[in-house]
């Protein structure tokens, strides 16, 4: 999606929140721009999908070349295309997105990975009352489906423009995201973005076998 513009608002109040209730993540890195995503990174843009209602699973991935599993509370739609966004504006002129459709005010969507991974993000936008305030919760899980993080934002774009959202996203020190949810709200995002971990070239592999080669025949002769 080509965003127009980027504005997001982190008040004290939800930093103060979050620290109060997820405690302080020393590897976690909050991610604000596309740019952050380490490469070599994986984009899924949902063009290949056209207004499919759908609680999961569903493999999303496939663009990516990637096994990426979205499961959803009742229910999202995946290749939606424009969508009113209230006081922020109008989102998706022109592109396919995946936008939540809850049956309840509150749920969330899941992307699982087949693989796991150190960083992710998308482009990011919620619907926002005249006079109400939104939020965005993103949650990275581990394997066994323990939250490592959460985090939560509040997005504020103009209410005449279209397009308009923040890349919102989580980075860690390990590859251990096996899964990234986003609750919370009305919301809508674009190009889940990642990074995919890099495959050894041959090279690599031949000298890495030839160090443990060198360790393993030190200790022989150190035992001798």
């Amino acid at each position: 999606m080509r965003i127009r513009s980027l504005a997001v608002t982190f008040t004290p109040k939800v930093f103060a929140l979050a620290a109060l209730l997820f405690g302080a993540q020393a590897q976690a890195n909050l991610i604000t721009t596309e740019a952050a995503i380490a490469a070599p990174a994986h984009v899924i843009t949902f063009d290949e999908f056209d207004g499919l209602v759908t609680t999961g699973p569903v493999n999303v991935g496939a663009e990516a070349g990637d096994v990426v599993t979205l499961t959803s509370s009742p229910s999202t739609e995946v290749g939606a295309y424009e969508r009113s966004l209230g006081n922020n504006g109008i989102w998706g002129v022109g592109e396919t997105f995946v936008a939540s459709s809850f049956v309840t005010p509150r749920g969330q969507i899941t992307f699982t990975f087949a693989d796991s991974v150190s960083s992710v993000g998308a482009f990011f936008n919620q619907y926002q009352s005249v006079a109400g305030t939104n939020r965005l919760t993103l949650l990275a899980y581990d394997v066994q489906g323990n939250t490592l993080e959460s985090h939560m934002f509040s997005i504020d774009t103009d209410a005449n423009g279209y397009n308009q959202g923040q890349f919102l996203g989580i980075q860690r020190g390990s590859a251990d995201i096996a899964g990234f949810g986003i609750s919370d709200g009305s919301f809508v995002l674009d190009n889940l973005t990642y990074t995919v971990s890099a495959v050894p070239e041959p090279e690599a592999l031949v000298l890495f076998a030839a160090g443990l080669g060198l360790v393993g025949w030190m200790r022989r002769r150190q035992s001798r």
